[in-house]
């Protein structure tokens, strides 16, 4: 056992600390300033990993928890931390992530706060597995792959935690098996909810194509769960990847609506859309308002999922191709500019790598919105576009400023940064970064 103070907080959630004998130390909580006495977890080299057993010296910014479940839940990082300490820690992690990965001095930027602190998430995954009561749905444990309860988890939307409990109470009176990760045996993996605040998709995930007791579960949810649009069965086999397989539609229309900046998206069980919607119209606004008169008048926007930029930024442009390899997303966002009456999107179902290697033609901006593993150095064919502006949307500030690095190789420079915290209560901070060239 060490007694540390805590220095800062970095990338992942973790707090760091100095060892006596000057070692960095990751500890998996406490907030900046806090003297805790730790245990040491596993030692490298260069740094240990270490777990706070007390909090000798408490920050004056450390507040009372808003659920039973932290800190044990991974749901939250930080959520005993002053939510105006929150915002300034994430804009740090953000520009030493530049600084250390892509070598760039950050100047002065904004963070936009989230309008709610809590029940904001319009998607919640829960995993299914056997507590003491018997079938129970909640979340893994920090740092680990083992469930916990998460009752009275307050990052869903409001109906979202009566709707867990609800279908805990009926599929506890089923034959349905809480799917074990150890042995792979069991049935039922995840309950996966998504809301727009009137109603919600339930989505039941499976290991095979079996669902026990469908009609009784089915009719049960239509008696007891009224504010359940829809429900439908999702069969994956794959235990690293919640979201994916194939579905089919138990009752009700197998899709949650969703307005955004004026613009009505339908939402399929398995496609992207981002979590916080109040922070999403930000960045759609944002981007509008930096566009201005001088973006041009085509879009490339790749990693389009269903169509959040093509449809709502898109409007603006006399030309917009959107790049996407996820069948069920490039079917969805068929449906989606249709829905919105803008029938001339050209929608490319591919890889976008595949596209960038391939494709000859100008565009004038470019949006790329991708997945947390960023582009990677494929990311300099987005030079030959000729885009006098790029804008990186990224949840992820370590390859975000990996891919940076790589544009300014290009010619291209840092125009704006500006982050949105998409994700109260936890590390994560979504990030526009503007560049552009002459």
């Amino acid at each position: 056992m060490e007694e540390l103070r805590i220095e800062k907080l970095i990338a992942g959630g973790f707090s760091l600390a100095r060892t006596a004998d000057g070692k960095v130390a990751l500890l998996d909580a406490g907030y900046p300033g806090e003297v805790v006495e730790a245990s040491k977890k596993k030692g490298r080299s260069d740094f240990h990993t270490m777990k706070v057993e007390r909090v000798l010296v408490p920050s004056n910014s450390r507040r009372e928890r808003l659920c039973r479940n932290f800190p044990v839940c991974g749901g939250c990082d930080w959520q005993t931390l002053d939510y105006s300490e929150q915002l300034f820690w994430k804009r740090e992690v953000i520009s030493e992530q530049f600084k250390r990965v892509g070598k760039i001095e950050l100047e002065d930027f904004e963070i936009v706060p989230s309008p709610r602190e809590t029940n904001y998430r319009l998607k919640m995954e829960y995993v299914c597995h056997g507590g003491k009561d018997g079938l129970s749905l909640g979340l893994y444990r920090r740092n680990s792959n083992s469930p916990v309860s998460c009752q009275g988890c307050v990052l869903g939307l409001k109906d979202f935690e009566k709707a867990r409990s609800g279908f805990e109470e009926i599929l506890r009176k089923t034959a349905i098996v809480p799917y074990n990760r150890v042995t792979g045996r069991g049935e039922l993996k995840h309950v996966i909810l998504r809301g727009n605040g009137r109603e919600i998709m339930a989505i039941l995930v499976t290991k095979g194509e079996c669902l026990p007791d469908e009609n009784r579960i089915v009719l049960e949810v239509r008696k007891k769960l009224p504010y359940v649009s829809t429900l439908v069965h999702l069969m994956n086999a794959n235990d690293r990847v919640v979201m994916r397989g194939v579905s089919r539609t138990l009752f009700g229309e197998g899709v949650i609506d969703q307005e955004l900046s004026g613009r009505k998206f339908e939402i399929p069980p398995v496609a992207f859309f981002q979590n916080n919607l109040e922070v999403t119209e930000s960045i759609v606004s944002h981007i509008f308002n930096e566009m201005k008169d001088t973006a041009g008048d085509s879009l490339l926007d790749l990693y389009s999922g269903i169509g959040t930029f093509s449809i709502t930024v898109g409007k603006k442009m006399g030309r917009v191709t959107a790049v996407e390899s996820n069948p069920v997303s490039v079917k969805a966002l068929k449906a989606n500019s249709n829905l919105n009456g803008m029938f001339g999107i050209e929608i490319v179902s591919s890889d976008v790598i595949e596209f960038l290697k391939s494709d000859q033609r100008h565009y004038s901006t470019i949006i790329l919105d991708p997945p947390r593993s960023g582009v990677g150095s494929e990311i300099g064919l987005l030079d030959k576009f000729g885009a006098s502006m790029v804008f990186y949307v990224s949840c992820d500030p370590t390859t975000l400023a990996r891919d940076t690095a790589k544009l300014r190789e290009s010619g291209y420079k840092i125009s704006s940064v500006k982050a949105f915290d998409m994700f109260p209560q936890t590390w994560h901070a979504e990030c526009v970064v503007l560049m552009s060239r002459g």
